[in-house]
């Protein structure tokens, strides 16, 4: 109701206002003991991105020395730790592994914009910012926004062998409009503040479309995994990925929802079985990786 009165009586602060909350990651918990020890085991560095202002530290995590390289991009509100559960099959599998906490995210610094403000464009740029820093990078798994921010990355000229998204949105404009209407909002709301962000995001937001992208550049072979009762991005954003990406596969599971997909014991053997296939890796250190889940 206060949105719709807003609406009605000061448009500009109204569309002021949404954008903010739009562009505001959520604070979650931090890492559980597991993910803090995992990021002990990690070597810490740094990669820069430029641009926009003062250039800005990520930073990144690195696990194995040896193989070819898969890096982690976690979603809105999440950080480098919620990868523990796949980290050690990845490493016995024969590959190296690359995470990072995005801007405004974990142990980052804060993006443009302040610490409680950021964007899928400016995590796209950490992600290239790390894949520059930490390659050359064979694959990304990406989960939730980390996978639109991936796209992004794609179509500003990442080149992988492949690619694991995991609870992928499909468009960022569908998105916003959904708030909008939870909210109560009107279309020339929405509309107004979509053309405010786009003058300091620098793009469009229909270039935050990621089915488009597999109709305008090469894509790499891709495996999209979506629960039906994902209640945050519906199972249907994942489908529209695989329908418009060439090669791409869809793995659908039931009852996991958009979180604990992550530390589902198939998801990983199956994200773990798809990497080494592209990587050409021996089946038997495949088949190990999956193994060390259960060890």
């Amino acid at each position: 109701m206060l949105w719709q009165l807003a609406g009605h009586l000061y448009p500009p602060g109204a569309a002021r206002a949404l954008e903010r909350e739009w562009f505001r990651p959520p604070r979650g918990t931090g890492p559980d003991h597991a993910g803090r020890e995992l990021l002990a085991q990690a070597r810490m560095d740094w990669a820069l991105v430029t641009g926009q202002g003062a250039s800005r530290r990520v930073r990144v995590y690195r696990w194995g020395s040896s193989g070819p390289a898969v890096l982690l991009a976690h979603g809105w509100g999440g950080h480098a730790a919620q990868w523990q559960p796949l980290v050690a099959p990845l490493l016995a599998a024969g590959m190296r592994v690359v995470a990072f906490d995005a801007l405004s995210h974990g142990a980052s610094d804060a993006g443009a914009r302040g610490a409680d403000q950021t964007s899928v464009v400016e995590m796209s740029r950490a992600l290239l910012a790390t894949a520059w820093h930490a390659g050359p990078i064979h694959a990304v798994v990406s989960h939730s926004l980390g996978s639109a921010a991936l796209a992004l990355a794609i179509r500003e000229g990442l080149h992988l062998q492949a690619a694991v998204m995991i609870a992928p949105p499909a468009d960022m404009h569908r998105a916003a409009a959904a708030l909008a209407w939870r909210l109560g909002i009107g279309p020339a709301i929405l509309a107004r503040m979509q053309r405010s962000s786009e003058r300091w995001l620098g793009m469009p937001w229909s270039a935050l479309n990621v089915p488009a992208l597999g109709r305008i550049r090469p894509v790499p072979p891709t495996l999209v995994v979506h629960d039906r009762q994902d209640h945050e991005v519906c199972w249907e954003n994942g489908a529209a990925i695989v329908g418009a990406w060439p090669g791409a596969k869809l793995m659908t599971t039931e009852g996991l929802g958009h979180r604990r997909v992550l530390r589902d014991a198939g998801v990983i053997a199956s994200t773990v079985d798809f990497l080494g296939s592209m990587a050409a890796l021996p089946r038997h250190a495949r088949t190990s990786g999956v193994a060390a889940l259960h060890a």
